[in-house]
């Protein structure tokens, strides 16, 4: 595209042809030329960035014929026409049909330039509002799917939008229960193949005497790679998958091609997202990732923050999963505890967003919820007593808090403590 922006021409006299392709591209448009209607008309789509310059009387398809259906392909893509001297009722009837400006042949070419000019300026604009729009859109869905007030969670849904059209192959690593399927699932349905299959496989459950028939497939049956055609394909796990089929989906990843047993290569359109459950730098340092697969998910990791590093967005979860809880069971929402409330901050969440929504199900069903893990956590028989007793206060100071909100008169008074030595402690602990 040229540095004015591309156009659309066409034109069946050759020598007028030439003589406006060089003058647009003088005033620094980029110029596709046609002699006749129809192959322009397939090159049109809704999202085209340019502006069309068709001639009125033309063999084959007229110019009247392509504005129609140009229109209905590309309602936004605004048509200049020219015509001869003489054509004025046929300039009209192309304005009533939405063409957005006519010049008479001969057009000086000043003007030709001028009404292109503003014509791709329309056009910009009108892709601006557009890309503004589904960026706004995105935005909503994605608040909606990957909830939370917190600045990190804000940081991530900006890093998901962005990425989300991007034809590159993605690695999403956290915890247990931080959401990375959702997430893989997120940018699946925000991308270009959203139309496409999404297929998801689970690494760790896989046989390493299945795995040729269940990813790459054989003459009967279509593997699951060959079924992310057109789509996307996400290992789940992927720390877990075996070096020899670590090193064969490299080679899918660096050609696209897969040979399913007894057959020829097939070339593949689609897209890889992968997700481990730890830092995928240590997973290459403990052997356990293989350092070029790592490295050829080229836009890196997508970290997803665990749930204790997310302040104050556990509370909004919990009301979402009631919501949900409350909704799929037919049973009226029930009113969280005050003193549950109070925890939810100081609790660890080793199940991240996963337990979130356990507790909300518990809640819902009438079960009993406790959040007591900061106590009941077994301390190593590896360490020695100072160590142990050292551990072993810490986690009874925390649940302390947690128990009162992270008052800390409270705490003390809980713990049966002055409070001058509950601070102390805290100090010494790094929870003052």
């Amino acid at each position: 595209m040229g540095e004015s922006g591309l156009i659309l021409l066409v034109e069946d006299d050759d020598d007028l042809r030439q003589a406006t392709v060089e003058t647009l591209e003088t005033a620094g448009f980029g110029v596709e030329a046609h002699d006749r209607a129809a192959p322009a008309l397939d090159r049109l789509t809704p999202d085209w960035p340019g502006v069309v310059l068709t001639d009125l009387r033309m063999p084959g398809l007229s110019g009247l014929g392509f504005l129609d259906s140009g229109r209905e392909k590309a309602p936004d893509v605004p048509f200049v026409v020219i015509t001869g001297h003489g054509d004025v009722a046929s300039a009209i009837h192309a304005m009533r049909s939405g063409a957005h400006d006519f010049l008479e042949k001969p057009c000086p070419p000043e003007l030709l330039i001028d009404v292109l000019r503003r014509a791709m300026a329309m056009r910009q604009l009108a892709l601006e509002n557009a890309a503004l729009r589904d960026r706004l859109s995105r935005a909503v869905a994605l608040e909606d799917q990957l909830i939370g007030r917190s600045a990190v969670m804000a940081d991530l849904r900006r890093r998901v939008a962005g990425l989300a059209a991007l034809r590159v192959d993605l690695l999403v690593a956290g915890e247990t229960g931080t959401g990375k399927e959702l997430v893989a699932r997120i940018l699946h349905g925000l991308s270009p193949r959203k139309d496409g299959p999404f297929v998801a496989v689970n690494c760790g459950a896989l046989h390493e005497a299945d795995v040729d028939r269940e990813l790459f497939g054989d003459s009967a049956h279509p593997g699951r790679i060959a079924r992310a055609d057109g789509g996307t394909l996400y290992l789940d796990a992927l720390e877990c998958m075996p070096d020899p089929l670590q090193v064969r989906l490299l080679r899918v990843l660096e050609t696209r091609e897969i040979a399913p047993l007894g057959e020829a290569a097939r070339q593949l359109d689609l897209r890889i997202l992968g997700s481990v459950k730890r830092d995928p730098a240590q997973l290459v340092a403990e052997g356990l990732l293989r350092a070029d697969l790592y490295h050829r998910f080229n836009a890196g990791a997508l970290r997803l923050p665990p749930l204790r590093d997310r302040p104050g967005d556990a509370e909004g979860l919990l009301d979402h999963f009631l919501r949900e809880a409350a909704l799929r069971h037919d049973l009226p929402r029930p009113a969280v505890p005050s003193d549950l409330r109070r925890q939810l901050d100081w609790h660890r969440w080793p199940g991240n967003v996963r337990e979130v929504r356990t507790v909300a199900e518990r809640l819902v069903i009438g079960l009993e919820v406790s959040l007591t893990d900061a106590a009941a956590s077994p301390v190593p028989l590896s360490q020695d007593y100072d160590s142990a007793m050292a551990a072993f206060e810490s986690r009874l100071l925390q649940a302390a808090l947690m128990q009162t909100g992270g008052r800390k008169a409270e705490a003390a008074h809980l713990l049966r403590i002055p409070r001058k030595r509950l601070y102390l402690r805290l100090r010494e602990h790094g929870l003052g």
